[in-house]
């Protein structure tokens, strides 16, 4: 299947391989860590006794959706298989952050506060994303990590005082690995020279990772902050 010429440009340093026959080999086949990450995830929620609630089946087909779509995408490199690996994605964060700030304090401030993170978000990608991209075109959603960073800080602070200290420092878990995660999808155009497959697919693993122990604190949070 051709690519779409929209997206011929340079987005990452990952580029066809012959044999392969993937728009970029090393960026989809590092897709299985994703849905390496539903798996373990939904290992524990079974083996918890904390039962499959709405919230963490959501969770749980959206990273999966996340996975399929982020490989369809990497490896065609098309506009629809672009939306596919999109969509699943902003929706884990929304549905996550949703649910995460429901168990520190309730529904409402859950809903208002990822319509602030979303609104500030698209508001800063909006305002500073161009200038951003100038320097390298991955920096373009850098406001967008800044502003889940700083409610993530907060979601992580509220878990700790409720929680206590072991669903606190999972909680900082989540984050630093979502940032690292960022970080490796910031710079991959930038090492392009150094690491000819870039560092693009050190975002799939970083953000599985975090998005599997978003799930975890799902369930530690629904069980009181007990460990098991």
């Amino acid at each position: 299947m051709t690519p779409d010429p929209h997206f011929t440009g340079p987005i990452y340093c990952d580029t066809p391989h012959m044999f392969w026959g993937l728009y970029e080999p090393v960026n989809t086949i590092t897709n299985a860590a994703i849905l390496i990450a539903a798996w373990l995830a939904y290992r524990y929620v079974k083996r918890s006794g904390a039962g499959f609630s709405a919230g963490l089946v959501v969770l749980l087909v959206l990273l999966v959706s996340v996975g399929v779509g982020s490989a369809l995408w990497h490896g065609l490199r098309t506009q629809w298989a672009l939306a596919l690996d999109t969509l699943p994605g902003v929706l884990f964060l929304l549905v996550l952050t949703v649910l995460w700030i429901r168990r520190l304090y309730g529904w409402a401030a859950g809903f208002l506060g990822m319509a602030v993170m979303l609104l500030v978000s698209a508001a800063g990608v909006g305002y500073f994303g161009k200038s951003l991209a100038a320097i390298t075109p991955n920096l373009r959603f850098a406001p967008m990590f800044a502003t889940v960073t700083v409610v993530g800080i907060i979601m992580v602070a509220g878990s700790w005082v409720k929680y206590g200290r072991a669903t606190g420092l999972l909680g900082v878990s989540i984050l630093a690995t979502g940032l690292a995660a960022a970080f490796f999808r910031s710079i991959d155009l930038l090492v392009c020279p150094y690491v000819p497959f870039g560092t693009h697919f050190l975002w799939h693993i970083g953000l599985s990772t975090a998005a599997c122990l978003g799930i975890v604190l799902m369930v530690r949070m629904k069980r009181g902050g007990i460990v098991r």
